[in-house]
């Protein structure tokens, strides 16, 4: 029964939270654009009849309502009702994948961007258009079209479906990445769809070289360069990996450059990068390397809670709000356009302010409606605090 299972097995680690929606009445498509994602630790009793699975958007129900844990020690999930029950991943224990019916259920899930086919990831970065006489101020594509692509229908052994694809970033699996996380997606080379929350593995769980590329993920430990002065130099950024396997570490190899290009520095030690890549030996440790520019990316930081429920920051209650309320931007344009940011110290650790950089192709468009910006891409917001507010 969904009451029964516990939260070891409970795979919905937040829910959609619309008041007024309906299901099988509402829009599913304005339930996903519109709705607020909510942890366990950020119920509220009114919210009860208005929470929502992300998948099948069936309405859930949290155990216990109120309280940390039940009556049995189990820390609070969510659960489907009982009054709907249509196919949903999330209802069940981990699978191979979606399972269509026909292809015109396959492309119905295309078009409610359910289903996403990837091509594959840039391997180039973009080239920015050069206008005669003009400046580019639009943004670096994250996203292109690709061919239509063969893919299986898993129940109809053999029988390949055309699909409309995309050539994409892993940053652009991370932008919307609370909406994505619940997204099926055909990765290249894959025979079924995954929910993207299958498919990312935490490199912790990572025991040996696999030569097959997949989707990884990490919390960054440390950041050290081979070497110094030149930006072809590589650029170590280990990550935590605790792990009984034989190997000692886990590395992100990549140069300097392509490293500062995708805002990994000292400063970002404790944030969670994405990668898409083969595991290879590394001395005693294992590494993915030489990825393509549009293979790996940082995680935005308000992010972190849909990994790590329970260590991250309430998903509604990030600094990324303070941000751009300090600069005036939305949450959606700082998220695409911010570089980097660190708090600024004093020698005896008293918080002075709070730099923004920005990447060095975002347009003056943006940049003017910065609030204190002290370079061409560079503010000082002054002194942000996230207070007490821990989503633990």
């Amino acid at each position: 029964m969904a009451g029964a299972r516990n939260s070891q097995s409970n795979r919905i680690k937040f829910a959609f939270h619309l008041p007024g929606w309906v299901y099988g009445i509402g829009d599913k498509s304005h339930l996903r654009a519109s709705a607020k994602s909510v942890l366990t630790s950020e119920y509220q009793k009114d919210m009860k009849g208005s929470i929502f699975c992300p998948e099948c958007c069936v309405g859930l129900f949290r155990s216990p309502e109120e309280g940390d844990k039940d009556s049995n020690g189990r820390s609070a999930f969510f659960a489907h009702s009982r009054t709907h029950s249509p196919p949903c991943g999330l209802r069940v224990k981990k699978r191979d994948g979606q399972r269509f019916t026909s292809e015109e259920e396959a492309k119905q899930a295309v078009d409610d961007g359910l289903l996403v086919v990837i091509k594959g990831f840039m391997k180039l970065k973009p080239v920015i258009p050069q206008l005669p006489g003009q400046i580019y101020n639009g943004p670096v594509v994250e996203d292109v079209n690709g061919e239509l692509s063969e893919v299986p229908i898993r129940r109809h052994n053999g029988e390949q479906i055309k699909l409309p694809s995309r050539v994409t970033t892993v940053r652009g699996l991370c932008t919307g990445f609370n909406k994505n996380y619940y997204k099926y997606y055909f990765l290249p080379d894959a025979q079924f769809p995954q929910l993207l929350s299958e498919a990312l593995m935490d490199v912790s769980k990572v025991s040996d070289v696999n030569e097959n590329p997949r989707l990884y993920f990490g919390r960054i430990k440390r950041v050290f360069a081979m070497g110094e002065g030149n930006p072809w130099n590589i650029q170590m950024t280990r990550l935590e990996y605790e792990s009984d396997s034989e190997y000692q570490d886990f590395t992100l190899k990549m140069t300097v450059q392509d490293s500062l290009e995708h805002g990994i520095t000292e400063a970002t030690v404790g944030r969670i990068v994405m990668m898409y890549g083969a595991v290879s030996k590394s001395g005693s440790g294992l590494a993915i390397s030489d990825l393509g520019w549009g293979e790996f990316a940082l995680l935005p930081a308000k992010y972190d809670s849909v990994l790590f429920p329970e260590k991250g920051i309430s998903y509604e209650e990030t600094l990324e709000e303070l941000l751009a309320e300090a600069t005036g931007l939305t949450e959606e344009e700082l998220e695409k356009w911010m570089y980097s940011e660190e708090a600024e110290f004093t020698d005896d650790e008293v918080l002075v302010g709070h730099i923004v950089n920005f990447r060095d192709d975002t347009p003056e468009s943006i940049m003017s409606r910065v609030n204190g910006r002290t370079g061409e891409h560079t503010a000082n917001l002054g002194i942000i605090y996230l207070g007490d507010e821990s989503g633990s």
